[in-house]
């Protein structure tokens, strides 16, 4: 007598299921694994500027609590060049304590390194933004102690934004081709005055509260 033959493997049904299943896992880690991936790059970045800090700090200290006099553009937005407005100014200030250039540069820059400019910056020294001032500047001038006018401190070490990310997730574009990079899920990172760091959110091109 002979014995009906068994079934063997996967109907098609039974395939299809599995593979939507798969599909559906997917989804769900893959945005969670970028999401990850992002928060790091912003860890890394904040460490970046808690390191460009303590170099500004012992710049400080050796110059009587005042900051470098430098511009992250050779040239103001009407592309005037003056003497001091050299972002190498800055980046030989922070070079010159921390002996690691790559302290300067945002991982989530694809711009780093290149003679270009955008987000405000020109991105061949630095990712970041230095709120520094010229030595005529109306503002006063910028100590460890806080923004000085006049042997008046006007703005507290604290309220001063010193060092952030460059893109504060306004649109510009290069080579016709929409600028991005050194964005952090919609938030910016900074560095005061006092040398304390913030993450801050961030919406077309302005800093939340």
């Amino acid at each position: 007598m002979m014995r009906k033959a068994g079934r063997s493997g996967f109907s098609f049904l039974e395939i299809l299921f599995v593979v939507l299943i798969m599909c559906l896992l997917m989804m769900l880690i893959v945005p969670i694994f970028s999401s990850v991936r992002k928060r790091s790059r912003r860890a890394a970045c904040m460490s970046n500027l808690r390191q460009v800090g303590m170099s500004l700090q012992l710049y400080g200290q050796d110059y009587d609590e005042f900051m470098p006099l430098a511009m992250n553009r050779r040239h103001d937005e009407n592309g005037n060049s003056t003497p001091w407005d050299s972002p190498e100014e800055c980046v030989a200030a922070v070079n010159r304590k921390s002996k690691d250039p790559r302290i300067l540069f945002c991982p989530t820059d694809p711009y780093a390194g290149k003679d270009i400019d955008v987000f405000g910056v020109n991105h061949k020294y630095s990712s970041y933004f230095f709120n520094m001032l010229p030595p005529d500047s109306p503002k006063g001038r910028l100590m460890i102690s806080g923004l000085v006018v006049g042997g008046t401190i006007v703005v507290e070490p604290a309220d001063y934004l010193l060092v952030r990310d460059a893109n504060l997730g306004y649109q510009e574009t290069v080579d016709g081709a929409h600028a991005y990079g050194c964005q952090h899920l919609n938030t910016v990172n900074i560095l005061y005055l006092d040398f304390h760091t913030e993450i801050r959110p961030v919406k077309n091109g302005r800093i939340e509260p």
